[in-house]
């Protein structure tokens, strides 16, 4: 029986997410619907076709539609480099499925979402942990990451921008990444479901680009979920122009899915039809939540601080009080006695923390981050 742990981040979040008023644990930029995404763009969804359509089985790679849309969010992908899964984490377990065995070493960078450092354990593989640090920015220290390179290194793991920091490893730095696994043949993972969410870089500060367009070995994955709005659809993919491996997908692949749903193929190519418009939404949508949670952080009085996002839709909140709660009593208290979600740090490893996704409705902002405040406030 393969030995798996305890997924704490998904078992936090089930438990509360159903019973709360105020949704701070929530990591998409908030869900659209159709008419939304047609007021928007003016381009109406085609009912009549999905009416008239056989609900049969969808094309197994994918929709030649839906996979010309998805290649074309990155520069040197084409349709056939596109593996279509089911949701961002199916894209993260295949891939994982289809290179890493028993002997193999992974390096995965944290904190990050958990599967991604969880799954490759479950193979069999070998996972040591670099452990980014509030001190530097949740900056990746890249001496520390080539000493831990040993000749059986099969992948080093990320995700970016960062969940739960909403960080943002720079362009430079994902390029020393990738020599560093040049130097040992090694792949590199990048969980890129919030790309191209940069919406706070720097003037003049460049966005990385996909790990899939600057690394032949470089494998990214992408979804419907976070940054389009649209994760009822339940649709990913994976992306790569190492054939070898993107083969690899399609044999594995076939043992834990057919297709996606052939309803969930269409609106995926809607949406991305319209992706400009939804992207526009969400731009504004998180630069003007963040501005509500600098300013609820501010007013804090140094109860919390935090390394300030410049991409994705969570931040990684450091709690400073002083009566010995932990943040994870914090969060459990938070959700029974005010009605607000957040996820405390301890389901990433890191206690003292709390992610905080502020880029739901803008009365959760609001309203959970008062709570959170009159929570702190005596303590």
């Amino acid at each position: 029986m393969v030995k798996q742990e305890e997924f704490r981040l998904e078992q936090f979040m089930d438990k509360y997410e159903n019973d709360i008023d105020y949704n701070l644990g929530e990591t998409c930029c908030y869900s659209m619907t159709l008419n939304e995404i047609e007021s928007l763009s003016g381009n109406k969804f085609d009912f009549g076709k999905l009416a008239e359509s056989r609900l049969a089985y969808s094309y197994i790679k994918g929709s030649p539609e839906l996979r010309q849309l998805i290649s074309g969010l990155y520069d040197r992908i084409i349709p056939d480099d596109v593996v279509i899964t089911n949701g961002g984490i199916g894209g993260n377990f295949l891939t994982f499925y289809s290179l890493v065995e028993p002997g193999d070493h992974v390096i995965v960078l944290n904190p990050t979402y958990q599967q991604l450092s969880s799954v490759p354990s479950m193979f069999g593989a070998e996972v040591d942990i670099l452990r980014l640090r509030y001190e530097d920015g949740f900056s990746p220290n890249l001496e520390e990451l080539r000493s831990m390179v040993k000749k059986n290194t099969k992948m080093i793991v990320f995700n970016n921008p960062n969940n739960p920091t909403g960080t943002v490893i720079s362009a430079d730095v994902v390029s020393q990444i990738v020599d560093i696994a040049k130097e040992n043949d090694s792949y590199i993972l990048c969980d890129e479901v919030y790309r191209p969410l940069f919406h706070s870089l720097n003037d003049g500060e460049e966005p990385p680009k996909s790990i899939a367009d600057i690394y032949e070995k470089g494998i990214s994955t992408g979804s419907m979920s976070k940054t389009f709005s649209a994760a009822g659809t339940r649709l990913g993919w994976v992306a790569s122009k190492d054939k070898e491996f993107i083969r690899a997908c399609w044999v594995r692949r076939d043992y834990n899915m057919i297709s996606v749903s052939m309803v969930d193929d269409m609106i995926a190519q809607y949406v991305l039809q319209n992706k400009d418009v939804v992207l526009e939404r969400n731009y504004t949508l998180c630069r003007n939540n963040l501005k509500l949670l600098k300013e609820a952080v501010k007013e804090s009085g140094g109860k919390l601080e935090f390394v300030s996002p410049k991409g994705a839709t969570t931040a990684f909140v450091k709690v400073n009080i002083k009566d010995g709660t932990s943040t994870e009593q914090l969060a459990d208290e938070l959700a029974r006695e005010y009605r607000t979600l957040v996820v405390p740090g301890e389901t990433f490893g890191y206690p003292g923390f709390l992610r905080i996704g502020y880029v739901n409705r803008e009365e959760d902002v609001r309203g959970g981050m008062k709570n959170l405040l009159d929570y702190v406030k005596n303590k």
